[in-house]
């Protein structure tokens, strides 16, 4: 999405899932937030997920746990 990024989402609540942009039609459990630019680095390899969470540059909003399983698809 660019600089000025967006709201996305991926569903893994209802059966078959789902993602896309806007909002989720379904109520989330974890939200996260970051820049594009992160967003962007995270996915080639650098920083891996956590490092990118301990140093801030990424924002997240849910029970830990279910957070950390999230890592996987990260």
């Amino acid at each position: 999405a660019g600089d000025d990024g967006g709201t996305w989402y991926i569903d893994l609540k209802t059966k078959g899932g789902g993602a896309g942009f806007g909002k989720p039609p379904v109520t989330a459990d974890v939200v996260m937030s970051m820049s594009s630019a992160d967003f962007v680095k995270m996915f080639t390899d650098k920083p891996k997920p956590i490092m990118a969470f301990m140093s801030g540059k990424f924002c997240v909003k849910a029970d830990m746990v279910l957070a950390m399983s999230l890592q996987k698809l990260l």
